[in-house]
């Protein structure tokens, strides 16, 4: 949320108010104790001048009001199960499971990843933001497979640069609609935020990002392909972006595909069938070489059974 600014002009009735009190008949959703605060930190502005919250206004005045967003509510540990696959003083990783958010997208939003990890973590680190805390890096909701979260900020940080510095070996499998030509191949298109729909991501040649998908076909059906994919860079959506413009969108992917919601509604598929499998970092505190796998979900595998019955 971005900082809100309001202008107002005293009328002849107003005149004579404090300013605290004419800013509460103007701003009744606000709270007269937030309001004056406002004031006192030069957030109100009349004439272009910083006045006390007890000085009255005239008529004419004109009032400036800079109101910014209230700060995030910290998430509450709630006691949702987590899949562990490796945890000690310094991280934790887990299998997260398709259809949970890993962290609140507005203030007391609960049932996230996040609330499950402060719960089970005496610690989480702060450099993801208030409420993104031990987060380093994330998944999109449907998307299942292999995360791993910084209980310190030491932690944090060394994660985050392997992350940025492209060192992390990020390994995913995916079901996809049709059958790409080639066993091997290298998606390089920029990717950027949609013009159309600034919630979604899109090919973008002139002022995108680089980026990088490599795959592999697994196992080719009638109609389907089982894909391993790794990532060069994490762009988000990159997989499911680079998949869809490709001509081969992940299967039951809602928003980069129509062909793959066809194809999966007639499979019976509740969610986009990508799973995060392989994860290679540098402990932060060792510096040892660590893989972690999730392994196939059951959703993915019950697919697969079905297309190479088919």
């Amino acid at each position: 949320m971005k900082t809100e600014k309001r202008e107002f002009y005293v009328s002849e009735e107003e005149s004579g108010l404090r300013q605290d009190l004419f800013l509460v008949r103007r701003l009744p959703e606000y709270s007269r104790s937030r309001l004056k605060a406002l004031i006192e930190q030069g957030g109100v502005l009349v004439n272009q001048n910083r006045l006390k919250p007890r000085h009255p206004v005239v008529f004419g005045d004109r009032v400036e009001v800079l109101i910014p967003p209230l700060p995030p509510e910290n998430p509450a540990p709630e006691p949702i199960p987590l899949d562990i696959i490796y945890e000690d003083d310094s991280v934790i990783v887990i299998n997260k499971l398709p259809g949970i958010t890993v962290h609140p997208l507005r203030a007391g939003q609960g049932g996230t990843l996040v609330n499950a990890l402060l719960y089970h973590c005496d610690t989480l680190s702060d450099g993801g933001a208030v409420i993104r805390p031990g987060i380093v890096h994330r998944l999109d909701r449907d998307t299942s497979g292999v995360m791993i979260a910084a209980k310190d900020n030491r932690s944090h940080e060394n994660l985050a640069r392997q992350f940025r510095g492209r060192t992390v070996g990020k390994e995913y499998l995916a079901v996809v609609s049709g059958a790409p030509e080639l066993d091997y191949g290298k998606l390089t298109y920029p990717i950027g935020r949609s013009d159309r729909n600034r919630v979604k991501m899109a090919v973008k040649y002139v002022d995108g990002r680089t980026a990088r998908t490599d795959y592999e076909v697994i196992e080719r059906f009638d109609d389907c392909s089982f894909l391993r994919v790794i990532i060069k860079t994490g762009r988000t959506h990159q997989i499911r972006v680079h998949l869809s413009r490709f001509g081969y969108p992940v299967l039951g992917d809602r928003e980069y595909g129509s062909r793959a919601i066809e194809e999966g509604h007639r499979l019976n598929i509740s969610r986009q069938m990508l799973h995060a499998h392989r994860l290679r970092i540098s402990h932060p505190d060792t510096g040892e070489k660590m893989e972690f796998i999730a392994p196939i979900p059951s959703d993915m595998n019950e697919l697969l059974e079905k297309l190479k019955q088919d």
